[in-house]
């Protein structure tokens, strides 16, 4: 399935990166979540369900993810476009849900679906169109971007791989749900 991955550094050279507007925008509601964040016990369960579930999804979208390498038709692909972006709409949800906070749930929603998910789609859309071409755009018409198929898309035959996680960063973003979900414990 992929190249020799072995030499993949746990902890990239580049970490730190310049500040976009994405992660402007990430620790704002990060920070906005926690200020006002009203958790019980019941709202720190259900959000954890959709943040253990959004996590679930990444990683196992991120184990077969071979970005601009091939098309990725296996495990999740072959139900939604978008595993990632979904995995992500269900942590941050999960964490609004925790901390119930209503009206940064709506917020991240309507910026998800509004903004963001159309972004991606139409940037991603079209660089994948130019690197894979007509089978690209078979699976475009057959697989929605995050609401799942019924049945697969006929499976490319790729598997599952714990080092592409790492090779696709996921572990940091995992680390990251981990502590974001410790510091919701301590409100509790």
């Amino acid at each position: 399935m992929s190249p020799d991955t072995n030499d993949i550094p746990i902890v990239k050279k580049n970490w730190i990166k310049k500040p976009t507007w994405r992660n402007i925008t990430l620790l704002i509601i990060i920070f906005l979540l926690y200020y006002f964040a009203k958790p019980t016990l019941l709202t720190f369960l259900v959000g954890g369900l959709l943040v253990i579930s959004g996590e679930l999804i990444r990683l196992w979208a991120a184990g077969y993810l071979m970005k601009n390498q091939e098309l990725v038709v296996a495990g999740p692909y072959a139900f939604i476009r978008d595993p990632l972006y979904l995995g992500s709409l269900l942590i941050f949800s999960g964490l609004s849900v925790a901390g119930r906070n209503w009206i940064l749930l709506i917020v991240v929603l309507l910026g998800f679906f509004g903004f963001y998910l159309p972004h991606k789609i139409k940037v991603e859309t079209t660089r994948l169109k130019e690197l894979f071409g007509k089978p690209y755009e078979d699976y475009l018409s057959k697989v929605r971007s995050i609401i799942p198929r019924l049945t697969p898309y006929p499976n490319s035959g790729d598997q599952w791989e714990f080092r592409q996680i790492f090779h696709n960063s996921e572990h940091a973003t995992g680390l990251v749900v981990v502590l974001a979900w410790l510091v919701f414990a301590l409100y509790l």
